[in-house]
């Protein structure tokens, strides 16, 4: 996008064109998608955190000088956990094949692929 000054107020979008017009609509939704995304995965995080505390402890391989394994932890924690359980995760998917097919659809193809490749 064209850079504007801050607070110059409106970019008057009818006097550019269609092709920048899109990619302002564009760019609007991103944002707009971003944020519910966000919340969702917060959500999702302290879901982790209160119903499922002992699990997610007992796959946390780090160390916190506050660690107190009878209270949930928090979401940071949680999605700590998650990031060091993927590969694990990735080991199991490989013995579905439905699953496996899912992650290969999804997965996104501009990340290294030898990091967590399907094991056979």
């Amino acid at each position: 996008m064209k850079p504007i000054r801050r607070g110059s107020g409106n970019q008057y979008l009818h006097r550019t064109s269609d092709g920048y017009r899109a990619e302002t609509r564009r760019k609007l939704n991103a944002y707009h998608v971003q944020g519910p995304l966000g919340v969702i995965a917060q959500g999702l995080l302290q879901h982790l955190a209160i119903n499922h505390t002992a699990a997610v402890w007992h796959g946390f391989r780090s160390w916190l000088r506050t660690m107190n394994e009878a209270m949930p932890p928090s979401e940071l924690v949680v999605a700590y956990t998650l990031r060091s359980g993927l590969p694990a995760f990735f080991a199991v998917a490989a013995k579905f094949p439905g699953l496996e097919k899912i992650i290969e659809t999804y997965r996104r193809h501009d990340a290294p692929q030898e990091k967590y490749k399907l094991a056979a």
